[in-house]
C-alpha cells in the first residue's frame, strides 16, 4: 500500500513538470502547493490560501483538491502574484504547476514485453 501511495506522489511530480506554466500577471492557472505537515491540514490550506487571497471565501473557491493522504497540500487556482505571495508563507514548502496533459496512446500489440 505504501508503495501505491509513494507511486501516486510520484506521478502527481511527473504530471506537474510536464505542464507548461505561461501565464501573465493576471492570469490563473492551476497549481500544486505543497505545505508542512499540520494537524488539521484541509483547515490550515484555507487559512494559508486566505492570507493572500482576502477571505475564507475566496479561498474555498479557489481550492480544487485538498491532499490529505499521500502528502500534504492543495491545487488551486492561482496568479502569478498570488503564487509569490504564497511561497513567503512559512508553512508552504513548494508549489508546482499542476493539470493533466494527454499523452497519446500507443499501439500495445507493436510492444514488445521482455
Amino acid at each position: 500500500m505504501a508503495s501505491l501511495c509513494q507511486n501516486s506522489v510520484i506521478l502527481l511530480v511527473i504530471l506537474s513538470f510536464l505542464v507548461a506554466s505561461s501565464m501573465g500577471e493576471d492570469e490563473a492557472s492551476i497549481q500544486i502547493v505543497y505545505m508542512a505537515i499540520s494537524k488539521n491540514s484541509a483547515a490550515s490550506h484555507i487559512q494559508t490560501l486566505a492570507s493572500v487571497m482576502g477571505s475564507e471565501m475566496a479561498a474555498k473557491k479557489a481550492i480544487i483538491y485538498d491532499y490529505t493522504r499521500t502528502m500534504n497540500g492543495f491545487a488551486a487556482k492561482l496568479t502569478a502574484d498570488q503564487i509569490t505571495a504564497l511561497l513567503k508563507q512559512p508553512a508552504v514548502l513548494k508549489i508546482l504547476p499542476g493539470g493533466f496533459q494527454k499523452v497519446p496512446a500507443t499501439d500495445i500489440s507493436s510492444t514488445s514485453i521482455p
